[in-house]
């Protein structure tokens, strides 16, 4: 039995083009469909994509979501359209959907990519790429948009214009009315030897960056006398976080590092300190209440019958409940030796503030820290017969 496809169709010559191609090419097509009710003419393509199915007997699935208006329209769709893809796909036992970006689809990607600066896995469009487990399918990258609709008129198919693309409203609209469309063929066709050319460099480079990060120490100074230090940076954080950042961006971000800072990037901490690079998830900073005497594992911390000395206390009814918690300015524990307050112990072990701002205490029902991992116990609460050891783990 042929194995299905999802194809995505909006009603527009490239979609009905590459649906009539696939169809015609015997594959077994499920067509999918989104309407999102914006446009006067919605209903109109909807019906043209009916329409051009029932006549060839082919299975279509619409939908019909419901703009929030909280956020960008353009990143809402179409994360609403490939979220519908990927379930009809999953739902149908496939893994292939096919979409109708074309040879100016992928000019117009490359060009504004490059107006944003941005670097990227790939300039333009790859032909055949993977999106959670599923294959994107690009089989109309060697055609222009022209050649698409001249096809669709030479077979007496029936499409729509999207009227929003006439207008220059987007980025995107704006490069494709005032360079892609102003192109004649020869001059797109070498455009796209220069994307293929780009995308070889940029493969060397991120294969260069890949073989120094395997054997990198986290040394500041190592990766500064890298050749394109900036870029190897950027390779890193997007390997780590997934998002792409400017050249301009990276640079920054060098220059900075070069002295101890802390910096925060889309949910993370990247940290110079020492002349060595930390890094790791900011997470938020949360307190456990321990009601009576209990031996537990959580993600940051242990209290274990059992351990090393400096991981011992003897805790009694009276300290309890128990609060373990974040560190705040101020905590202080009274030693043998004097009373120290945490954030100059935290310091003067040349702990990276990276890890100074989740560094745990525990505090009793007095309110007084009486632990802090990595210093011990309070004078109070040591015993040569301790009932709890804690640990904590630095992620």
């Amino acid at each position: 039995m042929q194995k299905k496809i999802i194809v995505a169709c909006s009603g527009g010559p490239d979609s009905m083009a590459l649906l009539d191609k696939l169809y015609k090419q015997g594959h077994t097509i499920i067509v999918a469909h989104v309407n999102y009710h914006k446009r006067d003419t919605a209903n109109r393509d909807e019906k043209i994509v009916r329409d051009y199915c029932q006549k060839k007997s082919i299975e279509v699935e619409v939908q019909e979501p419901t703009f929030d208006n909280k956020s960008n329209f353009q990143s809402w769709a179409r994360k609403v359209r490939y979220d519908f893809f990927f379930e009809l796909a999953a739902k149908n036992d496939t893994d292939q959907i096919y979409v109708a970006h074309h040879l100016d689809d992928h000019l117009e990607t490359y060009l504004f990519q490059k107006s944003r600066n941005m670097l990227c896995d790939h300039y333009g469009l790859k032909s055949e790429n993977i999106m959670k487990g599923m294959k994107i399918i690009r089989p109309l990258l060697h055609e222009t948009k022209m050649q698409l609709m001249e096809y669709c008129d030479q077979n007496n198919i029936e499409y729509g214009i999207d009227e929003s693309n006439l207008g220059n409203d987007y980025t995107r609209n704006k490069i494709r009315h005032s360079q892609i469309e102003k192109m004649s063929l020869l001059e797109k066709l070498r455009l796209n030897e220069e994307i293929q050319k780009e995308n070889i460099k940029l493969k060397d480079k991120r294969e260069k960056a890949a073989s120094f990060l395997k054997g990198w120490d986290r040394s500041i100074d190592t990766l500064l006398k890298q050749k394109d230090a900036w870029f190897i940076l950027e390779y890193y954080l997007h390997l780590e976080i997934g998002n792409h950042y400017s050249k301009k961006h990276m640079k920054s971000l060098i220059e900075q590092l070069q002295s101890n800072c802390l910096l925060e990037i889309d949910g993370y901490y990247l940290e110079s300190y020492e002349g060595m690079l930390y890094f790791k998830k900011i997470k938020e900073n949360k307190s456990y209440t321990i009601s009576y005497l209990e031996y537990i594992t959580d993600d940051s911390f242990s209290l274990l019958k059992t351990g090393k000395v400096i991981e011992s206390l003897y805790v009694s009814e009276k300290d309890f409940p128990l609060v373990i918690r974040s560190v705040k300015p101020g905590d202080q524990i009274k030693l043998r030796y004097g009373t120290k307050k945490v954030s100059r112990f935290l310091i003067d072990r040349k702990i990276p503030k990276i890890y100074r701002k989740e560094w745990l205490v525990m505090e009793n029902s007095a309110k007084k820290v009486i632990f802090v991992p990595g210093i011990g116990c309070d004078v109070e609460h040591f015993s040569i017969k301790p009932n709890l050891f804690m640990v904590q783990y630095l992620t």
